[in-house]
């Protein structure tokens, strides 16, 4: 049974810091167990050797970690316990495989918390909180401050009870692999607001549960919208009130809360006293594998000796197509009466030297693209022509971005044309304010200076936030030619030192990714700590 005290308060009022009594003498704050026991002398001063006198020994927080930010992050709807909202009773067995930074679970009288994403919050540093991970704690934790409301402070981190191990698990207690490896079927939830002169459909999914979306249009009042999440489609079809400009205004996915909005501009200008109405269903994705979408070429031009730009909007600009970060289409085209295609992922117009009028354009999707001399489908699109039209399938891919949610230090391995899904990456990870990302590091492979792609706009990037960086390292350099090795990656995987990556995603040709992959089981970086992208 779950402890009564652990539940969310009913109250819709936001999560305050917990009211604290501090013994004199102690300067306040919220932590867990910090040290090794602590006993204070009869004096006041402390036994532990400590230079203030203070058996908590508190370190500075980096900023964004302070006691307000954990708050927030608390009221921010995270699964910070990572049980999908579920209690799961824990054994002492299974307390004490979670005993790593990236993995950590402590128990408190009787009561087991996943501590990992408070470890950067806590006042007394990692190394402290860690003397307490992957065991009961009770005792440390009342020997050094037993005073702290860790019930309202830890509340959303809970797991479950505490019990003694079994030989033979319940048949009634659930694992807590399957509860991990299991999570619930997330349905979009559907809400709209206006103004006098704006429509908004809104649609809710999950925090980081990287949606796509298309949106088709059958005629200014019948719209067809489409919601990609967890590899399942749903639909929703509109008949709206009255009449709406096309395309959208705004059609935006926010990442890390998984909610999508879509701004029409009204016909006129006026109040309407609903929407409309909309029928949903979710739709057989197997049924939709052979789907395609008919799109026209809206510009073409070389980007380098090798490569080429190419955007293109939907036949009749009919339809509006926004795919999760880092999944790619199809395209097909045709070769001696039959049909081959190639994996594609867009990059975001910022990247491209595009007129002004095609960078605004919502409805456009844009592709760098390699063409390789006996490439067949590269060769086609690189000779079309604006106004020919090129059919792709529906978005495609396996990547989820929730898996990066614990991670804070990212290596991105990128060879060659590789970098264009390692691109769409790059803004979602630095801009989340969940778990903040500390350092994202991209090595990037290609022969010759030549081929590097948006070397300058890299760069740039690095200018704006040091938090990332990237290497170039050449294959056919006269100086010093490099390839990917368990030299050149060692370093990143040192263990013990705070910088050490987590977490690592690939793409490049598949003898670079074997390669990769490859090289990093040497380094004991285990597999569910690599996403390799593939086409």
């Amino acid at each position: 049974m779950s402890d009564p005290s652990l539940k969310p308060p009913a109250s819709t009022q936001p999560l305050r810091p917990p009211q604290l009594m501090a013994p004199a003498g102690s300067g306040g704050g919220l932590q867990l167990p910090v040290t090794a026991p602590q006993k204070l002398n009869s004096n006041g001063s402390s036994a532990s050797g400590s230079a203030t006198g203070n058996p908590r020994n508190k370190c500075a927080l980096k900023p964004g970690y302070s006691l307000m930010n954990w708050i927030r992050l608390c009221n921010s709807g995270a699964d910070l316990s990572g049980t999908g909202g579920r209690v799961v009773p824990v054994s002492r067995t299974e307390l004490a495989r979670h005993n790593k930074v990236d993995d950590a679970w402590m128990a408190i009288r009787g009561r087991v918390f996943n501590v990992t994403r408070y470890m950067d919050f806590h006042p007394g540093g990692v190394d402290e909180l860690m003397r307490g991970v992957g065991r009961d704690a009770t005792k440390l934790f009342d020997e050094v401050h037993a005073w702290v409301n860790y019930p309202q402070l830890l509340g959303k981190c809970y797991v479950g009870p505490l019990k003694e191990n079994e030989t033979k698990p319940a048949k009634e207690s659930p694992q807590i692999t399957n509860v991990i490896l299991q999570p619930p079927e997330i349905v979009p939830r559907f809400d709209w607001i206006q103004q006098r002169s704006e429509l908004t459909l809104i649609f809710y999914t999950r925090s980081l549960a990287n949606p796509g979306l298309v949106v088709r249009r059958k005629d200014l009042q019948q719209l067809i919208v489409r919601v990609l999440v967890q590899q399942n489609w749903h639909n929703f079809d509109f008949q709206l009130t009255n009449n709406v400009e096309w395309p959208p205004k705004v059609a935006k996915i926010g990442l890390e809360t998984g909610k999508i909005e879509l701004v029409f501009v009204k016909a006129e200008a006026e109040p309407w006293p609903t929407y409309g109405t909309h029928v949903s269903n979710r739709l057989d994705s197997s049924r939709l594998h052979d789907e395609t979408f008919e799109y026209e070429v809206v510009h073409s031009k070389d980007f380098n000796h090798d490569s080429f730009e190419l955007s293109l909007q939907s036949v009749g600009q009919e339809v509006l197509m926004v795919l999760p970060v880092g999944y790619h289409v199809d395209i097909e085209v045709p070769l001696e009466g039959r049909v081959i295609q190639r994996s594609y992922t867009p990059v975001d117009h910022s990247y491209l030297r595009l007129e002004n009028n095609l960078s605004s354009r919502s409805e456009c999707l844009h592709f760098l693209i390699k063409r390789y001399p006996n490439g067949h489908v590269s060769s086609h699109l690189h000779k079309l022509e604006p106004g020919s039209r090129v059919h792709w399938s529906a978005p495609r891919g396996s990547f989820q971005l929730s898996d990066l949610t614990a991670h804070r230090n990212i290596l991105l391995l990128a060879a060659g044309s590789g970098l264009t899904p390692i691109l769409s990456l790059i803004q979602p990870i630095l801009k989340r304010n969940t778990n903040r990302i500390e350092s994202l590091q991209l090595l990037y492979f290609n022969k010759t200076t030549e081929d590097i792609w948006l070397k300058e706009k890299l760069h740039e990037l690095h200018t704006d936030d040091v938090r990332f960086s990237c290497t170039n390292y050449l294959s056919q350099s006269e100086d010093n030619p490099q390839r990917i090795s368990l030299e050149l990656l060692t370093p990143m995987f040192l263990k013990n030192q705070p910088e050490r990556c987590t977490y690592v995603l690939i793409c490049g040709p598949s003898g670079f990714n074997t390669a990769a992959v490859d090289i990093l089981s040497q380094l004991d970086v285990s597999a569910n700590q690599i996403h390799v992208f593939r086409g």
